[in-house]
């Protein structure tokens, strides 16, 4: 029997997102986000969210924090220096969502290779103005695109000091004046975390296939929480921050079409993810995912026996989870979705009688899984796993009988 491909979107049961794309990512660092395992079989345009804990769809968080940042607007002054925290008066802020005047307008995210259109003037991203023939903002032919280095240079130094601005440490409103030097100067974020600004900007880009962008991005949100581990020691959080950040780079690469990275990424956030001794249902399923994305890619490979391997610790990660939390809907979705994939392998290989197992053990979970009408996303997943282990096993049941 030909196995099916695990990137064929109506062959497969998806995870989390079987109507999205792949590139859009909540940030890791907002403790509401959570991960898809379908994400890695579909256009490169979406991601998933590592930790959202209300929804398994890519961008519900996203729109979340866009509707609360437009219903606050962006008139919000710098906070007072003795405030906790600030917003940046650019506009590049976690809560809200605004384009800044060093944005690309077609991306939407920070510039990165700023290129500047001849004769209009106009700049942009170089990945993403290449695919214009006129500019997008005048409609002016381009001529011509050429690098602006200088301006470049003032994005990436933004990006280096941004988040961190010098105050006062004060007492009263009276002594908020000019720092002196017989005043004790601290440094404070500004409304945001530094890796939550560089995860916002890497998934503007990584949504609008600006690639080499997001990666840049993440890149440098990795070095930050890697020199952190260092300075501070291992922590739950900063090891799950780590493994979520790191999935995200792999699928930036996996988008560009560099597996053998993607594979590297995904493993190290395993590792990460693997050493957390207290796992929640968020870290639980996104180490499953980077397992599930190993799969994947040894599947396309077409490795089935090292895709098998990495099927089945997801699967075990995944059975062990259910265990703790049997009336969890997530979880028991979780499995079926991984007892797929492990029986899909199965009857690659070879083991029809395996296969046929995992198939009908996957049905009778989501035949028996009960489903409130108050969350419409999980019973359209169940419809839609159920669907696709229903329609396996038939066809290997009828392959029997013919035979």
């Amino acid at each position: 029997m030909t196995p099916v491909h695990p990137f064929v979107k109506s062959a497969r049961p998806d995870d989390a997102s079987s109507r999205k794309h792949q590139g859009e990512s909540a940030c890791p660092f907002a403790k509401s986000g959570r991960s898809d395992d379908a994400s890695s079989r579909k256009p490169q345009s979406e991601a998933a969210c590592p930790f959202s804990k209300s929804v398994r769809s890519d961008d519900a968080s996203l729109r979340k924090i866009q509707a609360e940042a437009e219903s606050n607007g962006a008139e919000k002054d710098v906070a007072d220096a003795a405030g906790t925290g600030g917003k940046c008066p650019f506009g590049y802020d976690s809560q809200t969502f605004k384009i800044g005047p060093l944005s690309c307008m077609i991306c939407q995210a920070l510039l990165f290779e700023c290129s500047r259109c001849v004769p209009c003037s106009h700049i942009f991203c170089k990945a993403c103005i290449s695919r214009f023939n006129d500019c997008p903002l005048c409609g002016a032919d381009i001529e011509k695109i050429e690098a602006d280095a200088n301006l470049q240079a003032t994005v990436d130094r933004f990006i280096e000091g941004h988040a961190r601005i010098k105050r006062p440490q004060v007492n009263s409103d009276k002594e908020q004046e000019k720092v002196s030097e017989s005043k004790v100067v601290i440094y404070e974020d500004v409304s945001m975390e530094r890796g939550a600004f560089l995860i916002q900007q890497a998934m503007r880009a990584f949504r609008a296939q600006n690639i080499e962008s997001a990666k840049s991005r993440l890149t440098v949100c990795v070095e930050d929480i890697r020199d952190q581990l260092e300075r501070m020691g291992s922590s739950s959080e900063l090891c799950s921050q780590l493994g979520a950040v790191l999935g995200t780079l792999g699928d930036c690469c996996r988008a560009a079409g560099d597996a053998s990275s993607a594979i590297k990424h995904f493993e190290e956030s395993v590792e990460f993810l693997s050493k957390l001794p207290d796992k929640t249902h968020e870290i639980t399923h996104t180490l499953s995912v980077s397992l599930n994305k190993i799969g994947d890619l040894k599947y396309y490979e077409g490795d089935l026996q090292a895709a098998r391997s990495y099927y089945l610790r997801s699967l075990n990660v995944r059975q062990e989870a259910s265990k703790h939390h049997p009336d969890d809907p997530a979880q028991i979705l979780d499995v079926a979705v991984s007892l797929a994939k492990v029986a899909d392998v199965d009857s690659g290989l070879g083991n029809e009688d395996m296969a046929v197992d995992r198939f009908q053990e996957g049905i009778k979970l989501l035949e028996s899984l009960t489903l409130n009408s108050e969350n419409p996303g999980l019973q359209q997943r169940r419809e839609s796993v159920l669907k696709f282990l229903e329609g396996q096993l038939a066809e290997r049941q009828k392959a029997t009988q013919s035979s």
